[in-house]
């Protein structure tokens, strides 16, 4: 004889055969929309279900789908009503149109509920909700292992609550013979749980009437409930209780085979948990490799056509992307602007902090008129632009063709070098960087270029690898490289500089941009 299931104890039980008010309910409501309208016109709505012929067949929309059965919505009339005359007709036209309406509205509740099924289960490994056919077999794998703990207790449910990330509270993420809309309830707090609290301490928690013990509160309304944590070796992810609608104890057996149970369930949620870490890192690697394609392509690969100049560049980022850059333009009365950028920062920040420098330069290279008007321009937008965290270095020269003369200026740490027939003249020393106040002041340089004669621009980062590999003797030994190689084009000059770092015996990660300008020789 089956026992009676107690009002307080709120959970399913299979039975056959399931009676038309118990079909009802699976949707709350329906019952009494079916009385009224029996009330109103003489027909009751029933749930008459049919096994779907076509299991990996995707229903239609307008069907209400219970498990693996397809339910229709019947129009029944009461006996008095079925001879009745026809004047009923139009009365039963229109319930059909009543009745093909709750359908459609049956359906979107399933639809909801088996969406709400599947991110309930991704949360449970904080899996962003994403299309994943993973996610069913998760939710699949996570109630066939709490059905199997109400069947070796010989219980009546189960639930699996999961903690936040803040582990402050758990909330019910998987559940065997619970009614669907607990997954709807707001999560548990942690605080005051004392019955969770003391299994995520390592320790299953027994209680034989949860009557007796309402200080230890018991999640749901049952007489006798167990505890058992879920964990890692190193990390709690939360609780799994077991339910039983009759007072009872659960031996040491039992809590054991829960103990193997919980530990299955921690296994699960570990794994696909590992697996959606991996496919965002496999993620962010693709990102991050399109951003660096990105970076490479805004750099200039066509050299400026300016008669009587050898330009060549070079930038390398330390870590796939940085904040390294240089670029070119030709500008007013043929003159050729020539610039070097270098983000102060690290990974994003640097490709957003340089992209953004750029950008400026840019917008501003056609209407400043000199170095000193650029680097003022260009350092009141990125002050503007910045919370105030984020600085760069710039150095920004410009080329008269026709008389060879330069005029240049720098702010940050961007070294510049002029190579004569007979000296090596440093540019300008190291200054306060853009963005570290509202008003700079650059360090400004004039040269003549003599042909022959070179302009060399090496960002913080070149220098720090220069000086890594050289010691602190790096500009003698780099100036020396340079003025050995003088005679030839730009691009063997850079040449020569690149296998100087190839040859070193470790590597440095570190953002690099050496720009070559050079005066021809007049033959």
């Amino acid at each position: 004889m089956p026992r009676p299931i107690p009002d307080y104890l709120r959970v399913h039980r299979e039975e056959s055969p399931v009676s038309e008010t118990a079909k009802q309910e699976a949707y709350p409501g329906l019952t009494q929309i079916s009385q009224a309208l029996a009330n109103l016109t003489g027909f009751r709505l029933a749930l008459r279900e049919e096994r779907q012929p076509n299991k990996g067949k995707r229903m239609s929309q307008q069907q209400v789908t219970r498990g693996g059965n397809t339910a229709r919505i019947e129009l029944h009339a009461a006996e008095k009503q079925a001879s009745s005359a026809a004047s009923d007709a139009l009365t039963a036209e229109s319930m059909g149109g009543v009745a093909g309406g709750l359908e459609f509205l049956l359906a979107e509740i399933d639809r909801l509920r088996i969406t709400l099924r599947k991110q309930e289960a991704e949360l449970a490994t904080h899996i962003p909700v994403i299309a994943n056919p993973s996610i069913e077999d998760l939710a699949e794998r996570l109630e066939a292992a709490l059905a199997s703990a109400v069947d070796v207790t010989g219980a009546d449910a189960a639930g699996l609550y999961v903690l936040d990330d803040a582990t402050s509270q758990l909330k019910l993420r998987a559940s065997h013979n619970l009614p669907a809309t607990r997954l709807l309830d707001p999560p548990r707090p942690l605080e005051g749980s004392l019955a969770d609290l003391e299994a995520l301490s390592g320790h299953a928690v027994v209680l034989e009437d949860t009557k007796l013990l309402p200080h230890w509160p018991c999640p749901e309304e049952a007489p006798s409930a167990v505890c058992i944590p879920i964990s890692t070796s190193t990390t709690p992810l939360g609780t799994l209780w077991v339910y039983s609608q009759t007072s009872r104890d659960f031996s040491l057996r039992e809590t054991n085979l829960l103990e193997i149970i919980a530990g299955k369930l921690a296994v699960d949620l570990e794994r696909d948990q590992l697996i959606s870490e991996r496919r965002t890192t496999q993620k962010l690697a693709r990102q991050k490799n399109q951003i660096a394609d990105r970076q490479k392509a805004q750099l200039p690969n066509v050299k400026p056509l300016v008669d009587g100049w050898d330009v060549s560049a070079w930038t390398q980022q330390g870590n796939d992307m940085g904040g390294d850059f240089h670029d070119w333009a030709v500008i007013e009365d043929g003159k050729l602007a020539i610039f070097v950028g270098d983000a102060m920062d690290d990974n994003f920040d640097a490709v957003m902090t340089s992209t953004s420098l750029a950008t400026a330069v840019k917008a501003n290279c056609r209407i400043a008129h000199n170095a000193e008007m650029m680097l003022d321009r260009v350092n009141r937008t990125f002050w503007e632009a910045s919370a105030g965290d984020h600085f760069a270095s710039l150095a920004y020269a410009i080329f008269d063709p026709m008389l060879g003369t330069m005029e240049a200026g720098s702010c940050g740490h961007v070294q510049g070098f002029a190579f004569k027939h007979n000296s090596v003249k440093p540019l300008w020393n190291p200054s306060w960087p853009l963005g570290s106040s509202p008003e700079v002041e650059p360090q400004l340089a004039t040269a003549m270029l003599q042909p022959g004669e070179t302009l060399a621009l090496l960002s913080s980062g070149l220098s720090e690898t220069l000086e890594e590999l050289d010691g602190k003797n790096w500009q003698a030994k780099f100036c020396d490289l340079i003025v050995r190689h003088m005679d030839l084009p730009t691009d063997r000059i850079m040449r020569a500089v690149q296998e100087r770092l190839n040859s070193a015996a470790i590597r440095i990660n570190a953002d690099k941009t050496l720009v070559l300008v050079k005066r021809k020789n007049d033959h």
